[in-house]
């Protein structure tokens, strides 16, 4: 249960903004603005703790709370007499003394480049950072906090200044693809298709992190379905780990010891996706082996999928110090295939503490692309306020393991509705195809690179820049910097500006539906069974872009989903 927050025992901070300067709230203006060289009494805020979760309010030198105006439409100003939601921000650690505060509209505060205000208008990639300055009652910077006998404060303070979770990350490669994908050129694949400063993203991503493709820890790379683990040698793979940590069941062990070891490439498990499963529960041992505090999983399309099944069988098959270990996961383009989808990859398992989901708008073009069907993963009772203990099913049929999760079974995240925004839980619609956000920048998605298009770069670079900003937020170390330099907003303006290429990969500018089951509309899903018409048309479940942004929707749309998407 939350404890409200209260002025009893607040500590006096100063906010110092990633553009160098210190938060201000002058009296005739109220406003937030970065733009003090110095701290003084405007720059003096009153912080006070909500109990849990790094919730705190703001008190500015007015004597007013600091609000959150119209959930993010005016910048944030100190007009509050009491404190309310929107006078309430969550603190999320972004590295060493750096945070970022979280508004009450689900939006990051950013200083806007106009006049440096203070306003909730940004995702993870556009959020500014804030050093905390402890002040004296005197109002100068203090080299030590003092020692308090105040429980509630000194608890309060002891969570702003946690360590930073220690993790274990685990990329999962998407189908037929290798441990050094897009670092390495196979009969298969070219890495010239990929765009040099992000590679194949889930591979890029643990290059990042450990300067060496084969290492092991802080983090590591599984191979994709139907494929071996590296370019070179081509005909084989390491064995999978299957017997522990995790205590799995043996039908489960037994089924993914086919796809364990010796060569591994063929077509037509990559067409039918049965070692999908195996190579889950090997990421999941990897993780729980690590004996890190928080495991984040990186994974693209069917390694996607993995990422959510590994995160179920770390749940269900860990002991009691592991099963509950906080699971962040970066989905891009999570897809399973036509075949018989799983309730363990179509909602999220209650140890999954943020999801985010990236969905590739132009693929689209039916029956080509039905395949490439994607999930969107049930967000768990944590991210919806419900309950959040799931128990296990226990089937009587062959491989009972798919149906574990069939007790738990929680809110179509597609379906209109009007439940709450769930928390932790974002969906983004991007343009391109499968491959385009994870790497590849041809013109056609496709793999030749005599094809490739300066204009399509821009999308595997903002969802590569993505990625490394929500790892880094949820604890994942990288030694060495980006290397997309271009900002995000540069990146999403290159995407509206130069259009006309992903229009082409999906089908043409205009997509009306004159055709019957429109083709050129893509199918996503979220519901368990073996029924793959079971899906919805993507634009409607998204509902309208904004009319700035060049996104091709059917005239058709209609009956957006409850859960609210961003368009990148």
């Amino acid at each position: 249960m939350s404890i409200t927050a209260t002025t009893e025992n607040p500590i006096h901070v100063a906010l110092k903004s990633s553009n160098g300067n210190y938060v201000a709230c002058t009296s005739d203006v109220n406003t937030l603005q970065a733009t003090s060289e110095s701290i003084g009494p405007d720059e003096n805020f009153e912080m006070i703790f909500d109990q849990e979760d790094k919730i705190i309010s703001l008190k500015a030198s007015n004597g007013k709370y600091v609000s959150n105006q119209k959930n993010g439409e005016l910048p944030l100003a100190a007009v509050s007499s009491s404190i309310g939601a929107t006078e309430k921000f969550r603190v999320a650690s972004s590295g060493g003394k750096l945070s970022n505060l979280f508004a009450s509209n689900n939006k990051y505060v950013q200083v806007t480049k106009a006049n440096a205000q203070l306003q909730s208008l940004g995702n993870s990639s556009d959020a500014d950072t804030f050093e905390i300055v402890r002040l004296s009652e005197s109002g100068s910077p203090m080299e030590e906090p003092p020692q308090s006998t105040s429980a509630p404060r000194v608890r309060a303070m002891a969570a702003m200044d946690a360590p930073a979770p220690d993790a274990f990350t685990v990329c999962f490669a998407g189908t037929g693809c290798t441990r050094d994908e897009g670092e390495v050129t196979r009969p298969e694949s070219n890495k010239d298709i990929y765009v040099p400063e992000t590679g194949y993203i889930p591979i890029r991503i643990h290059k990042d992190i450990t300067g060496d493709l084969r290492a092991t820890t802080p983090s590591v790379t599984v191979r994709g379905v139907g494929e071996n683990d590296w370019a070179v040698p081509r005909d084989n793979s390491e064995p999978l780990v299957l017997n522990g940590p995790l205590n799995a069941w043996s039908s489960l062990k037994s089924y993914s010891a086919y796809y364990s070891g010796g060569n591994q490439y063929s077509r037509v498990t990559q067409l039918d996706g049965f070692s999908a499963p195996a190579l889950a529960l090997h990421g999941a041992n990897l993780a729980a082996a690590s004996g890190k505090n928080t495991f984040n999983f990186i994974g693209h399309s069917r390694g996607a999928v993995e990422a959510i099944m590994a995160a179920w069988f770390i749940y269900f098959f860990g002991s009691d110090n592991v099963k509950n270990t906080p699971i962040n996961i970066f989905a891009i383009d999570p897809v399973p295939g036509t075949g018989e989808w799983w309730n363990i990859f179509t909602q999220l398992p209650p140890n999954v503490t943020n999801y985010v989901g990236v969905y590739a708008w132009d693929m689209c073009i039916m029956p080509a692309d039905k395949p490439f069907q994607a999930v969107v993963p049930r967000p768990n009772g944590r991210m919806t306020g419900k309950t959040n203990d799931a128990s296990v099913y226990n089937a009587w049929w062959p491989n009972p393991w798919k149906y574990m999760a069939d007790n738990y079974y929680l809110t179509d995240p597609l379906k209109v509705g009007n439940d709450p925004q769930p928390t932790n839980y974002e969906l983004f619609a991007c343009r391109g195809r499968h491959s385009t956000v994870a790497g590849n920048y041809t013109a056609d998605g496709a793999y030749d690179p005599a094809n490739v298009s300066d204009n399509v770069a821009p999308v595997p670079e903002l969802i590569y820049k993505m990625a490394r900003g929500y790892l880094t937020k949820w604890g994942t170390t990288f030694p060495t910097a980006s290397t997309a330099q271009q900002r995000v907003l540069a990146l999403r303006q290159h995407i509206g500006t130069y259009h006309r290429e992903f229009d082409a990969m999906g089908g043409g500018e205009t997509r009306t539906s004159a055709l019957t089951g429109r083709p050129y509309v893509r199918r996503l899903s979220s519901i368990y069974g073996i029924n793959p018409f079971n899906n919805y048309y993507m634009d409607n479940v998204v509902g309208d872009p904004p009319y700035k942004m060049v996104y091709p929707v059917t005239s058709e749309r209609k009956d957006a989903g409850w859960v609210k998407w961003q368009f990148l």
